[in-house]
């Protein structure tokens, strides 16, 4: 007898069947060449460029223009020529944009061409070309006296849609150097003042953390079947989760143990990182690296603290997770290599995508019809925004991208689970987030900052989550839902502020003058996995090594984002259950906001304050009922 989830994903294909017959069939495979794939499954970046001869085209006028820009220096005062100014500015950066873009959307479905790789090292080329012919525009705007703006915008109206971005660059005017200071600044690759994410584009010593960490020569293990396998950074996070509890451990003794090996080379690129962000904060007379990249976004470091002090005083819970693992695996201890192995098995259902495609916007139903329209049209094939499935010499993971005008995209390796399909929604809530924000906003006003980043995302995931559990009453199905949800959280709050907790740890120390050795890195994140996983945890020799493993400690305080995203996007859930649709009208107003307002005004439009402990309490809170309601299926 089918169970009542089943039951309904088959009545759910069944009524999508004609659209489904539309799409070809197909089975992923990961080493298929992307030949392989029917075209229905691969995006359409045209919209972008239609061949990389166009790439090619647009590079050379973007170089040929760039340098135009220079007829406005020392003329910024006067509003008409302010205006034409940012106006032509903003354009040459669109185009860029478009450029980088296109580039890194054809690198990441060819890994090892060369070509792909070429666009993207001179797109980049020509950003930085057009971040320095620019740098006299941030300096004569940030030079403008107090009340100009307001006077500016007066005398001249179509400066409207450049005053948010003009006042943000004025708010930090007392971090503003020297002309020659700036310009050196800039040669260095600071990016404290970036119009764009900086993190899209890899620093040198995030390229030298991803070259050693693809050149680990890491070891052959057995597999379950007694068979030798080679250890590889694609196949580790699965064979982690193995259900043989000695091919976990080969996996993670076989990483870690490399690692060591390398702890050397892997400590000074981190700390090399770490002392150049300093250095660029102090530069600008920042007390700490945390302040400095965080009041790029307008976001006081109280915010941060208050993250982790909360998620500190809710460590029980986590420890109390820790000990149902351990029960409900059967296990003597819980180590590092037990915290992955789904809990429950021979639940997981296969979620073809034409199921999926059903699924996702009868789960988001509750956000309204503007953005389950625009969710059917992403999620249609034909409409290109989509890079489906994984082959041969394509990266892995998942990620959405998009830049101002075309519609988003949204690259993937589904592969029919239920894993994928969350995927597939958290990755449709940055799409959506991105167009929404891109109708309502100007360019300058559409990119939305860090902290709102993985709201829109969690918030679809927490939505199909509450969707599915409400639709089956049968016990595994129902434990097998409830453990994802708490796996979610652990691994996006609880972990991610772990990681956010060690980032800020360790940038203090190099602030204090504490050197950052291999040891010292070792035992503060040793530290941090005893304390944050309690009692019932059993520590593994090599287990402080994971810091050397993780490539986001380079990202530059973006992690945080990732816990408080997640939290805000359980408490709008909530809130969207309980005032429907004020609720619903509040949280688009959030998503169309783009940058246009200070984001933490912005996420309060939406009924969560992240200045308070209120968001992560609920988020929080959740995580206990869960708790609460496994322990009680498993009691019966």
């Amino acid at each position: 007898m089918k169970s009542p989830l089943a039951a309904f994903l088959l009545a759910l294909l069944a009524f999508g069947a004609l659209r489904a017959a539309e799409l070809p069939a197909y089975t992923p495979d990961s080493n298929a060449p992307r030949s392989a794939v029917p075209a229905a499954y691969t995006w359409d970046v045209s919209p972008l460029f239609a061949s990389d001869a166009d790439f090619d085209q647009a590079l050379v006028k973007l170089r040929q223009d760039i340098p135009a820009l220079a007829q406005f220096a020392g003329r910024l005062s006067d509003p008409a020529a302010l205006f034409n100014c940012l106006d032509r500015y903003f354009q040459l950066h669109l185009d860029a944009n478009k450029l980088t873009l296109y580039a890194n959307l054809r690198q990441n479905i060819a890994l090892t061409d060369d070509t792909a790789g070429a666009l993207v090292q001179r797109s980049l080329a020509a950003m930085d070309e057009l971040m320095q012919a620019a740098t006299f525009i941030r300096r004569e705007m940030l030079a403008l006296p107090a009340g100009a703006v307001p006077a500016a915008v007066a005398a001249e109206p179509r400066l409207q849609p450049y005053r948010a971005y003009i006042e943000n660059l004025q708010r930090r005017s007392s971090r503003v150097l020297s002309a020659d200071a700036e310009r050196a600044l800039g040669l260095l690759g600071d990016n404290l003042w970036a119009e764009i994410d900086l993190n899209e584009l890899p620093s040198g010593y995030e390229d030298t953390h991803g070259a050693i960490m693809s050149e680990l020569p890491l070891p052959q293990i057995k597999d379950a079947a007694g068979k030798e396998v080679q250890l590889t950074l694609s196949n580790y996070s699965r064979l982690r989760a193995s259900p043989d509890r000695e091919v976990r451990r080969a996996a993670v003794a076989g990483l870690f143990g490399t690692l060591r090996k390398h702890e050397q080379s892997l400590a000074g690129t981190l700390a090399g990182q770490i002392k150049l962000d300093v250095a660029y904060a102090r530069a600008r007379g920042y007390d700490t690296a945390l302040a400095a990249y965080l009041d790029k976004d307008n976001v006081s470091p109280a915010v941060y603290d208050n993250l982790v002090n909360t998620v500190n005083a809710h460590l029980p819970l986590l420890h109390r997770y820790i000990a149902l693992r351990r029960q409900i695996l059967g296990l003597p201890d819980v180590r590092f290599y037990d915290l992955y192995i789904p809990l429950v098995a021979g639940v997981e259902k296969d979620i073809p995508f034409a199921e999926a495609q059903k699924i996702l916007p009868a789960a988001l139903k509750p956000l309204g019809e503007e953005y389950g329209r625009r969710l059917v049209e992403g999620l249609d094939p034909k409409n290109g925004w989509l890079d489906l499935y994984p082959h041969k010499d394509k990266r892995s993971g998942a990620f959405s991208a998009s830049t101002y005008g075309p519609h988003p995209w949204v690259f993937m390796n589904y592969q029919n689970s239920l894993d994928d399909m969350s995927t597939l929604a958290h990755e449709y809530g940055h799409a959506l987030h991105s167009d929404l924000a891109m109708k309502a906003q100007s360019y300058p006003d559409y990119r939305y900052t860090t902290i709102l980043a993985e709201i829109a995302s969690t918030c679809n995931e927490t939505l199909l989550s509450d969707y599915l559990l409400a639709r089956t009453n049968d016990r595994a199905e129902r434990i097998y839902l409830l453990v994802e949800r708490l796996e979610s959280i652990r691994q996006t709050i609880f972990r991610q502020t772990m990681f956010a907790e060690f980032e800020r740890a360790v940038h203090t120390l190099h602030e204090q003058g504490v050197p950052l050795t291999a040891g010292k890195l070792e035992e503060t994140y040793r530290d941090l996995v005893k304390r944050y996983y309690g009692p019932g945890f059993t520590m593994g020799e090599d287990d402080g090594l994971e810091w050397a493993y993780i490539p986001h400690f380079y990202y530059k305080y973006y992690v945080y984002a990732y816990a408080t995203g997640l939290s805000s996007g359980i408490a709008i859930a909530d809130r969207v259950r309980e005032l429907g649709e004020p609720a619903v009208q509040d949280y688009l107003g959030m998503l169309k906001g783009g940058c246009a307002q200070p984001p933490l005004e912005l996420l309060k439009s939406a009924g969560v304050d992240l200045t308070t402990p209120a968001p992560i309490e609920s988020a929080m809170r959740s995580f206990e009922r869960t708790l609460d309601e496994v322990e009680s299926l498993l009691a019966k």
